[in-house]
């Protein structure tokens, strides 16, 4: 009474291969691979490049790691030419930007830091008011004075 379904009566219908035999689709997949891994090549040279354009203004960098001074960026001359270099000469560096880079100590860097923000830039705001006061207070003694100079000669 009931009709039985063949087990793909659900499955989607495949277009037939338009005559691509077997070793053209894969020749056309090797190719398609090959364009893709060219692409991502390519991606990862600009985002190198845009990455070292974007840290050139750490000048001060070079008074804080020894040899960073003497590194040419659009040149690799040598073995010793890169950042991999310095890191493999510096382990230590290496160490503190991992550590740095880690998920949970940013957090908690960034936890600690906001209090540190917060009562530093009050304690500047204090200073550069305390700064004025005495400036406001350095000018209206000098002008008193000047006054009662003034002041003093018209009397005679």
């Amino acid at each position: 009474m009931s009709t039985r379904n063949p087990d793909t009566a659900f499955r989607s219908k495949r277009p037939p291969s338009r005559d691509l035999s077997a070793p053209h689709l894969r020749a056309l997949r090797k190719e398609l691979l090959l364009v893709r891994a060219d692409v991502e090549r390519m991606e990862l040279a600009q985002a190198t490049v845009d990455l070292r354009q974007a840290v050139t203004h750490f000048s001060w960098l070079k008074f804080v790691v020894p040899g960073f001074a003497g590194m040419r960026w659009g040149k690799r001359s040598g073995a010793g030419a890169g950042i991999g270099a310095l890191l493999k000469e510096y382990p230590l560096i290496s160490s503190i930007v991992s550590m740095l880079l880690a998920k949970p100590l940013r957090a908690t860097v960034v936890a600690g830091a906001k209090p540190v923000f917060k009562w530093g830039s009050l304690g500047l705001a204090a200073w550069e008011a305390f700064r004025i006061w005495q400036q406001m207070k350095k000018e209206s003694s000098s002008s008193n004075e000047a006054a009662a100079e003034d002041g003093g000669r018209s009397g005679y």
